[in-house]
């Protein structure tokens, strides 16, 4: 997928993307009496039928034909179910705060692993900013605080957290490995598609009363989250995978923000400290690849 050189756009269209994420909490709160597999099937099931009516609408079907690299379509849908399941249940057994920073330790596994899966040189200027990255994740989930009470749901819950980041890391490193065989859109299509066979069961479990109920609800949260996706993928596929991973910190600042201003939950300073050590990294690591590309 082509990228213009010097252009922001795709670190716009990544930091867009995970904010728009952070709004996830926000829809999980008003969905009643459902499962997360049942919820998510849902999203996911809206969100796919909203990509083929798009591309239907705009011709643009073709794009959606596998060609080259097939395996790799069908391991990003597998990523992205594993992903979901073991992020909801590691917030199941240990908390959301716990649950926030083992996903994002994804960026630690792209840094490790993308220089070699993806013949990307390693960027010693990409150091500082996840330093800082990993800082304001540490800040946002206060870990002092929690893990004085471990015990063994605790333990299973960072067991799924540890799953669930480096899912998430090897899932970023297979967008940015297909990003010339395929569209953003194309991506989030078979991304979807397959993880919603994985997610299956737990949908034909929910009673019909319960999915009519939450109805308007979840085809907001499908359209809004897959809207996100979309910008997401697009960005992601033109930028460095090390440098998209630590963009994607945005999102729990998004979600906290989300959390404090629509829930009404409490904002502690060092969740206020978290997001700005994350905002800081960001920044720096989209001006330092920006100078890079001239």
């Amino acid at each position: 997928m082509p990228v213009q050189k010097n252009s922001l756009n795709p670190y716009l269209e990544v930091v867009t993307g995970s904010i728009i994420y952070g709004t996830i909490g926000v829809f999980l709160d008003k969905i009643q009496n459902m499962s997360t597999g049942s919820i998510l099937f849902s999203r996911l099931f809206f969100g796919l039928c909203m990509i083929f009516v798009y591309l239907l609408l705009n011709r643009g079907l073709g794009q959606l034909k596998p060609h080259k690299n097939k395996r790799y379509l069908l391991l990003l849908g597998l990523l992205n179910a594993i992903t979901g399941i073991c992020y909801f249940s590691s917030i199941r057994y240990s908390g959301v705060s716990v649950a926030v920073l083992l996903l994002y330790t994804a960026p630690v596994y792209v840094n490790l692993f993308a220089p070699s899966i993806l013949g990307e040189h390693s960027n010693s200027n990409s150091v500082l900013p996840l330093l800082l990255a990993i800082t304001g994740v540490l800040l946002i989930a206060r870990p002092g605080e929690i893990l004085g009470h471990a015990g063994p749901e605790f333990q299973k819950g960072l067991l799924f957290g540890l799953l669930s980041g480096l899912s998430f890391g090897a899932n970023i490193i297979t967008i940015r490995y297909l990003r010339d065989d395929y569209s953003g859109i194309a991506q989030t299509f078979w991304l979807i598609g397959i993880s919603l066979l994985f997610m299956l069961p737990a949908a034909l479990s929910t009673p019909t009363t319960v999915f009519v109920k939450n109805l308007d609800i979840l085809l907001l949260f499908s359209l809004t989250i897959t809207f996100a996706a979309i910008i997401y993928l697009i960005g992601i596929s033109g930028i460095r995978a090390q440098t998209g991973s630590i963009l994607a910190l945005v999102e729990p600042v998004s979600g906290i923000f989300f959390d404090v201003t629509v829930l009404k939950n409490p904002l502690y300073i060092s969740t206020f400290l978290g997001c700005v050590f994350i905002l800081t990294a960001a920044y720096v690591i989209s001006k330092r690849d920006k100078v890079g590309l001239k």
